[in-house]
């Protein structure tokens, strides 16, 4: 009877071999139902007077996943065996178990699951004549699932079981199970997914692809782009191949130009400085400061800048340096395109025909040889023109009316026309231009014997020297 009832076991164990295919996924999920027969091969612990062989098991299980690692089962088994007693009349021996076990389930999603076990149950020995003991049993041990499909799998165990036996018998019993089985499973929840991406643990040959990302058949990341950023999650999906780009697939501008790292050819633009289109710097005044940078973009060619690029005019003529020919042009000087004083020549002071000049409006103090403030303006005029005309040399000569003794007036008026010669030459004259002379009184140029007479003869007259 034992061996019809193997024979039928294993040849329903090699019916489900022969039917059952891999399927996309494993079981074992959470809210799954397992149910399924098994078989196995008992060794039992030597009794003190029954001495039962070990012989053949025969059971079945359900269990429940609560979650994909921690499942509970029930079990029931029966193992039927003779006795060897000393005497040499041999008992039937029956062990029938009825258990709850816990089952913790390692790699989720996988097709081979390990797991370890532990529980309590009933555990009936019957060995007839000699009576009977019902017991509880404790339990251990461990075994492995192989998912051959996604509601097919084998399962292998391997066990102890320790149980007080009392009654006539009265002792413990601890014996030692290996089985071999098939498992269904029923009504479980999808397969396990641990990245989301649509495509089983079991079958996802990239289990950590990011979430949100697109992938294909075989779970892993579809990079159109191929920057290195799935498709799904790349914010720039059609960056050119070979550009860097960021975490959001978009491209890096190192420099922040506008011009992509990947076609920059110069990718390290100072901030701030326009580029072209191959993201170089551009500089239209070419003065070595960049345009966006250039305070003063339209520099002439060939000036001097400073660091904001504009000119330096050290001489402040408006010329800037670089251009300017004369870099040292007296401040308030006009000046040419070149940075050179622009000289106009006064008006001559004599003429072929004219050789002698009065000084309309050089006046001085009542008896003395200091010059009165008006005297300035006419006096500086002067000036200006013996600049202008570097090759005239004249005498100052000095004069007066006929007020006053003769010695005297002739003193005065020399005294006079050493003070005038003394401001051309603060002004810049050469004293080699410059003689001086006092005439006193003796060549008048009006009469004395009226007023306006002898204002006209109180003078200074510069005449030309050859």
């Amino acid at each position: 009877m034992r061996r019809t009832m193997l024979e039928l076991l294993a040849g329903i164990l090699l019916l489900v071999l022969v039917v059952g295919t891999p399927a996309s996924a494993g079981q074992g999920q959470q809210g799954d139902w397992e149910f399924g027969p098994y078989a196995g091969f008992g060794w039992l612990d030597d009794y003190d007077i029954l001495h039962p062989k070990g012989d053949a098991i025969f059971g079945l299980r359900a269990g429940y996943f609560f979650t994909p690692r921690w499942s509970l089962e029930g079990s029931w088994q029966r193992l039927s065996t003779d006795t060897d007693l000393s005497a040499g009349s041999n008992e039937s021996f029956d062990l029938t178990s009825g258990r709850l076990n816990l089952l913790l389930n390692f790699r989720p999603g996988e097709s081979v699951r390990p797991f370890v076990t532990a529980g309590v149950g009933i555990e009936k020995a019957d060995a007839g004549q000699l009576g009977d003991s019902t017991d509880t049993g404790w339990n251990a041990g461990g075994g492995v699932r192989w998912y051959l499909s996604h509601s097919f799998a084998l399962r292998l165990d391997g066990r102890y079981v320790w149980t007080n036996v009392g009654d006539r018998i009265d002792q413990s019993q601890g014996n030692i199970e290996a089985t071999l089985g098939a498992a269904w499973s029923l009504g479980g929840g999808s397969p396990s997914d641990a990245d989301r991406d649509g495509v089983t643990d079991r079958q996802d040959k990239c289990p950590g692809t990011p979430v949100g990302a697109k992938v294909d058949s075989a779970g892993c990341p579809v990079d159109s782009d191929h920057d290195g950023v799935a498709d799904g999650i790349d914010q720039c999906p059609a960056t050119p191949g070979g550009w860097p780009v960021d975490a959001r697939g978009c491209p890096l501008d190192g420099d922040r130009d506008g011009v992509a790292d990947g076609e920059d050819a110069c990718p390290n633009s100072p901030a701030g400085a326009k580029v072209d289109a191959r993201g170089c710097t551009t500089d239209e005044d070419d003065d070595g400061v960049f345009d966006g940078l250039d305070r003063c973009p339209a520099t002439p060619r060939g000036a001097r800048v400073d660091a904001y690029g504009c000119p330096i005019d050290s001489d402040h003529d408006g010329v800037p340096d670089g251009i300017d020919t004369c870099p040292d042009t007296k401040h308030g000087a006009r000046v040419d395109a070149q940075g050179c004083e622009i000289v106009s020549k006064s008006a001559p002071l004599f003429t072929q025909d004219k050789k002698t000049l009065v000084l309309e409006g050089v006046n001085f103090e009542t008896n003395s040889a200091t010059l009165t403030p008006d005297s300035v303006t006419v006096l500086e005029t002067v000036a200006v023109s013996l600049k202008d005309w570097p090759e005239v040399r004249v005498e100052i000569g000095g004069h007066t009316d006929s007020s006053g003794a003769d010695a005297y007036n002739l003193e005065l008026s020399r005294r006079r026309a050493e003070s005038v010669k003394a401001y051309l030459a603060a002004k810049g004259i050469d004293e080699s231009r410059l003689k001086t002379r006092g005439y006193g009184e003796t060549r008048p140029i009006a009469e004395n014997r009226t007023r306006e007479g002898r204002a006209r003869n109180r003078r200074v007259e510069l005449t030309r020297v050859d």
